[in-house]
């Protein structure tokens, strides 16, 4: 089970077929609940949700699923990322998309998040606050699905026209270094030296900071926020890593995000962040 979220697409960026939506999150297709719910659960199974999403003219091209040691594959917490037909064929830096985030356990509400996907990283951000919406598992959910999903698909232009403004907006290096002290810390802690764990130092800020490719130069807010972003979720970055075998602690590139909640936590952290350092 390919269940990775950085693998989560195609190559190329393309609609998933039902058969690699059901390799990459199998749970999508569950129509089961788990066993310890009761009769007055009533699951809205994303199965249901992906012909609505068609009826308004999107696509799957994005899907991964929570990985579980102990709970059934076809109850985890899966994400899939959905794009109009239309964008998905248009060659531009970027398209908008509707991320879906459920799960068939419990555990928590179906929820819908305004965002894009980046191609030059290969990058899906995921927009915070003001754009997600959510909705608990009850009899009446999929008739009321229709007015979130209208109410999500309403947010995109206004996501659009913000990123417009972090493009419009220039940054000098002391902002830009204090969005990449701030987005570090979504991930890891400053270093202490005194538990196990995984920190931040000095170093790392510079590496979400760096420029890795040509599309990558520039200190507007848009381009500084996508370096950060990929050295945050993709782990492009050296942290200090304190062990039992090395409690003075060993410097090591980080390793990417392979948790789809904390891949949607952090991302929605870090463009708040941003925008809350561009309206400032």
């Amino acid at each position: 089970m390919a269940n990775h979220v950085i693998f989560s697409r195609n190559i190329d960026n393309s609609v998933l077929t039902p058969a690699q939506i059901q390799h990459r999150a199998p749970a999508v297709y569950s129509i089961n609940k788990h066993e310890r719910l009761t009769d007055r659960y009533v699951s809205l199974n994303t199965s249901d949700i992906i012909p609505i999403m068609n009826d308004y003219g999107y696509q799957v091209t994005q899907a991964a699923q929570k990985r579980s040691r102990k709970a059934s594959p076809e109850f985890s917490s899966h994400m899939l990322a959905f794009s109009r037909s239309n964008d998905i064929a248009e060659q531009d830096d970027m398209r908008p998309e509707i991320i879906l985030y459920n799960s068939h356990d419990g555990t928590g509400a179906v929820k819908l998040f305004a965002g894009c996907f980046r191609f030059i990283c290969s990058n899906g951000i995921v927009a915070g606050d003001g754009f997600q919406s959510r909705m608990y598992h009850n009899k009446s959910a999929l008739a009321g699905f229709e007015e979130m999903l209208r109410t999500t698909v309403a947010t995109l232009p206004n996501l659009m026209q913000r990123i417009e403004t972090l493009r419009d907006t220039q940054l000098s290096q002391g902002d830009a270094y204090e969005m990449a002290i701030q987005g570090v810390a979504t991930r890891w802690a400053d270093y202490t030296g005194q538990e196990r764990g995984s920190y931040a130092v000095a170093q790392t800020v510079k590496d979400v900071l760096k420029v890795t490719r040509q599309g990558d130069f520039g200190y507007d807010a848009w381009t500084v926020f996508n370096r950060i972003q990929e050295g945050v979720v993709r782990g492009n970055a050296m942290i200090r890593s304190i062990t039992e075998k090395q409690p003075e602690g060993t410097m090591r590139k980080a390793r990417p995000v392979s948790s789809i909640k904390e891949s949607v936590r952090i991302n929605t952290e870090l463009w708040n962040i941003a925008e809350q350092l561009t309206t400032a």
